[in-house]
């Protein structure tokens, strides 16, 4: 009998030790086959609040926040997802450039940037792993997003010679901007809560509420934890309904709100600038790509240019090695040449290295969605805008428009066709 009650004691003692240790952590949403636990959202939210207190911003109440944090992780895990099944991936080197650039946006060193934020309490290794899950995302989305964009020369005639043309290409705004969702599958009396709801704010900001602590309190826009902050960004690559609203509105005002398929939107005009003719840096440019196939890994890509670098670097030609064996089939007939590259013509990664290469020197070889690259800047000039640069900023600036509002819509497609149960 003692046995037997020693036992069951024991096996109590188990039993509740057990279920502490349960308690220590729970899911909180499951995502298709896979879950996010408490652990996870709770780290993700001390990072938002990191973030929140260096911009000094205050954060909304815990519940509010807790909630838009998951959205945001349901989302973010919902495109992981996707992006394994396409096999996307972002390796070591990569990461270390996009978080060298971050590190040179705040004037540091990588190694300085990493210091100073284990100085601060955050965690190094798990904001290395936000950057690479925000990295794949966005080649998933250029992937996926990208390839529903096209834009036709009659679109960009009619851009070019409509009467916004000027004033919607040639001026930038800072936004500050809320989103109330309204579902496409909504009731008419839905509609008009949302409508009153977006009203009632409008009205306390006009009155003086803060626009940040709003936002992030009441948004469901993609930059709601950045307090509704979208930046400066160039009229024509904005939603034509904030282009359009922007252009009519003055510094600090707050629009009524705006309708449109996602919901309700409610903008400030925080900000406005540019006008007139702009002059521009172009660089004249010769690059090789070798990019990764069926029958060559990333990682034998990245070391096939390195090699072809040193090649050059050991005195062979780079025309002749890019004509040899680059693979952009459209510059490698000219030994690799791009021409002038004014800004707005490559993809920002591109770009970037561009302009810290050195006139006359090598670029490191260097990685962006087409493949692993270097370059050789030969040549720089400054030139007033042409009417070939304008017509090729105008369709890189409607691209970027669009693009906005299919990701909208393609993201509401695979939420609706995920298996999403939220357990918070």
């Amino acid at each position: 009998m003692i046995k037997w009650l020693a036992t069951l004691a024991l096996l109590g003692l188990a039993l509740t030790t057990r279920a502490e240790v349960e308690m220590l952590d729970r899911i909180v949403a499951v995502v298709n086959d896979g879950v996010i636990m408490e652990s996870e959202l709770n780290q993700r939210i001390e990072q938002i609040r990191a973030r929140m207190r260096d911009r000094g911003q205050s954060a909304p109440p815990d519940e509010v926040l807790r909630q838009q944090v998951l959205d945001r992780m349901v989302e973010q895990t919902l495109q992981m997802q996707l992006a394994r099944r396409g096999n996307i991936k972002v390796d070591d080197n990569a990461l270390n450039q996009a978080l060298a650039s971050i590190a040179r946006r705040n004037n540091m060193t990588l190694k300085e940037f990493a210091r100073d934020m284990k100085a601060s309490g955050q965690d190094w290794a798990a904001f290395r792993e936000q950057i690479r899950r925000e990295m794949i995302i966005s080649r998933l989305q250029q992937a996926q997003v990208g390839r529903r964009v096209r834009i036709t020369d009659r679109e960009l005639d009619r851009f070019l010679e409509s009467e916004q043309s000027d004033e919607l290409f040639k001026r930038e705004y800072h936004l500050g901007h809320i989103l109330l969702r309204v579902s496409s599958q909504a009731s008419s009396e839905e509609v008009e809560q949302t409508r009153k709801r977006a009203r009632e704010l409008v009205e306390q900001l006009r009155k003086g509420a803060d626009f940040s602590e709003t936002a992030a309190a009441n948004s469901e826009g993609q930059f709601a934890l950045e307090g509704g902050d979208l930046g400066w960004r160039p009229a024509a690559e904005m939603p034509t309904l904030f282009a359009e609203n922007a252009a009519n509105m003055d510094t600090g005002e707050i629009s009524a709100p705006l309708r449109s398929g996602a919901g309700f939107h409610i903008l400030q005009l925080k900000d406005q600038r540019g006008g007139g003719e702009q002059v521009v840096e172009q660089h004249q440019v010769r690059h090789i790509l070798v990019t990764a196939d069926t029958l060559r890994t990333p990682k034998q890509a990245r070391q096939r240019a390195r090699k072809l670098r040193q090649r050059v670097t050991d005195g062979e030609d780079f025309a002749e090695l890019a004509e040899q064996y680059s693979d952009d089939p459209g510059s490698a007939r000219d030994g690799g040449s791009l021409g002038w590259v004014s800004p707005g013509e490559m993809v920002p990664a591109f770009e970037e290295v561009m302009e810290q290469t050195p006139e006359g020197e090598l670029s490191p070889v260097f990685e962006t969605r087409f493949g692993w690259h270097f370059m050789k800047v030969e040549d720089s000039r400054t030139t007033d805008r042409s009417d070939d640069y304008r017509r090729t900023r105008a369709k890189r600036s409607l691209q970027k428009r669009r693009f906005q509002e299919e990701l909208r819509r393609w993201l509401q497609e695979k939420r609706g066709e995920a298996y999403v149960d939220m357990r918070l």
